[in-house]
């Protein structure tokens, strides 16, 4: 099917010569959309055009670039996609001449998506990448950053910029929330396939930065004391059944997966808390008091906390405590 916008509109008769772009239908055959050098969006989603397109035709035709076998898309990936999905076999495309300076069309590229909508950081990125690749000068690169309402702080936009170079696993993380933009970039020093299946788990969990911090040095840990390898942690049983179960929830999950994990990190920490929680349930503190032990069993230093309303309250704990003194699983911890 053809486009309805136009019959060849006869506009490139009526623009100038000297014109860089000229309206022209043409075939949709001939357009390379496999050269990906000027796509910003990170939406492959055509579903939400293919109605509007089928309608009321292309209220914006894509802007194209004539290279040596047919033409490069400079933007309208999104639209010309619908248009194939919708069987048209040509469009009206706005033409932009060889000629053009590719630092004028990166531009282009990134005003056609910036004025229709807020970019995600990846967008983000990737314009400020398109910029770096063909920008003549550090100066005229900050001052198109600018205008097009990109990041030009010095602390800010190299940080920005690596995102696009990091693994497309840690990417899509980034666009589900799954991960930050600090664990993107910690990510993104592992191989990618390491990288995807920690992603992949963040997003199960849903946990914040701090505990995928945990996750991961665990993890690292694990595998460097044991010579293996995170991915064939992460798929190992005992980790995989707990993620698969449908009878717990997700908090559940995150702990049950956590004490695993420090279990196997921590054998002799793991039998130490093991040995404590069995000697504290006899000496039978009650709810009024709690014996905190050394951080990791590392020391002998205790501290008991009592919880009290009045000076009977007081008084009963002070007898409670000197039972709990005779008491021989007292013994036994502070051994």
């Amino acid at each position: 099917m053809d486009s309805n916008l136009s019959d060849d509109r006869k506009a490139s008769e009526e623009i100038p010569p000297d014109h860089t772009v000229r309206y022209r239908t043409i075939s949709t055959v001939d357009i390379d959309t496999e050269d990906l050098t000027f796509r910003i969006t990170t939406s492959s989603d055509i579903e939400d055009l293919l109605g509007s397109i089928q309608k009321i035709g292309l209220i914006q035709p894509p802007l194209l670039i004539a290279n040596s076998s047919g033409y490069t898309i400079v933007c309208g990936f999104r639209r010309i996609a619908a248009c194939r999905k919708l069987g048209w076999t040509r469009i009206t495309a706005r033409i932009l001449e060889k000629s053009v300076d590719r630092f004028k069309t990166a531009q282009l590229s990134i005003a056609d998506n910036a004025l229709q909508r807020s970019l995600n950081l990846v967008e983000t990125s990737r314009a400020l990448e398109l910029l770096d690749d063909f920008g003549p000068d550090p100066q005229q690169r900050r001052e198109a950053a600018e205008a097009l309402g990109l990041p030009i702080s010095r602390s800010v936009a190299p940080t920005i910029k690596k995102i696009c170079r990091l693994p497309l696993s840690v990417q899509e993380g980034i666009l589900r929330e799954t991960i930050d933009l600090s664990m993107a970039l910690e990510l993104g020093g592992l191989n990618p396939a390491t990288a995807g299946d920690l992603v992949r788990l963040f997003d199960q969990l849903k946990v914040g930065l701090n505990k995928q911090r945990e996750l991961l040095l665990l993890l690292k840990e694990i595998a460097e004391r044991e010579d293996s390898a995170i991915p064939q942690l992460i798929a190992e049983k005992p980790l995989q059944e707990i993620l698969k179960n449908a009878e717990i929830d997700r908090a559940v999950k995150r702990q049950k997966i956590r004490s695993y994990l420090r279990r196997r990190r921590f054998p002799a920490i793991t039998k130490a808390e093991t040995e404590y929680h069995k000697w504290v349930r006899q000496l039978k503190l009650g709810k009024n008091i709690n014996l905190t032990p050394p951080k990791d069993f590392e020391g002998n230093t205790f501290s008991m906390t009592l919880r009290f309303n009045n000076r009977q309250d007081l008084s009963d704990l002070n007898k409670k405590i000197k039972k709990i003194i005779q008491n021989p699983a007292l013994g036994k911890i502070l051994d």
